[in-house]
């Protein structure tokens, strides 16, 4: 299993380095989503993120009775084929979208939207 902090980004085509420095971007901000996502959610983007550092899932599926591990497991499983470049992509664009779902603007920011445009 990789570490995001592992990955060797001089390996990194300069696309490709932009793509992982965003997809990092995302993790981080990944964390500070609300408890509100939901499973389903929260399962796409551990399958997206798993399959852009690790590549294809090749572990076994857990026992019966593990139920979030096999839930972990499938959603993995459903990014495979699926590159790394292209698995960070949509995580980082899953990640946008649900802040867009989720978070609210700041009052600030909500007033600043209407506000007229500058002469």
């Amino acid at each position: 299993m990789v570490k995001i902090n592992e990955v060797d980004k001089t390996k990194l085509t300069p696309a490709e380095l932009v793509v992982f420095e965003k997809f990092e971007i995302a993790s981080v901000e990944s964390t500070k989503l609300p408890s509100t996502v939901t499973q389903d959610e929260k399962l796409k983007l551990y399958g997206l993120f798993k399959q852009s550092l690790d590549g294809d899932n090749t572990a076994p599926r857990p026992g019966m009775f593990q139920l979030e591990a096999k839930y972990k497991h499938d959603a993995w499983l459903g990014n495979k084929d699926k590159s790394k470049e292209t698995a960070q992509k949509e995580y980082t664009d899953l990640v946008a979208e649900l802040y867009k779902k989720y978070v609210k603007p700041t009052p600030t920011v909500a007033s600043d939207a209407h506000a007229a445009p500058a002469a």
